[in-house]
């Protein structure tokens, strides 16, 4: 245990990371080494001090793209980003919402996921097999917002 505390002052110091960070990651390059029983040369230090960086980048950058939820709805909570709906309410909407866009031609309903899905008019084109249209493409998703309106108000 004579490394265990320059170990976490020398990544702590190259690691722009919370402490808690550095721990699991110095935590973990002792697990490697206990796995791996790597030769104990004087070089071990070293070899602890690199297994640990790797790791504390990995497991800060896994930190930084995964935000905790709780720290987006700030403090006033998810109320006023989601509003006033309950959780329940929000399911059911969007189990209607499936339902309905189910219920869609395949072609329509084809068109309406890829343009939610982020795709372009030319991209939605160039998909299924042959090429299309724009105008072919409007003309599928207008008739598929159409009937998605008419359904939710007969719902």
């Amino acid at each position: 245990m004579r490394h265990h505390r320059p170990l976490l002052r020398a990544v702590g110091r190259a690691v722009n990371a919370p402490p808690q960070v550095v721990e699991d990651a110095c935590q973990n390059a002792w697990l490697v080494l206990l796995l791996y029983q790597p030769d104990r040369t004087p070089a071990l230090f070293a070899w602890l001090r690199t297994v640990a960086l790797h790791q504390a980048y990995r497991l800060s950058r896994r930190e930084r793209r995964e935000a905790a939820l709780e720290e987006l709805g700030g403090e006033s909570g998810w109320e006023t980003v989601l509003g006033a709906a309950r959780p329940l309410e929000l399911m059911l909407e969007a189990r209607a919402t499936l339902t309905h866009i189910a219920a869609l031609p395949e072609r329509q309903r084809h068109d309406l996921v890829l343009l939610i899905g982020g795709f372009s008019y030319q991209e939605i084109a160039q998909t299924g097999g042959r090429p299309r249209s724009l105008n072919n493409v409007n003309k599928h998703l207008t008739k598929a917002r159409t009937r998605l309106r008419a359904l939710d108000a007969a719902a």
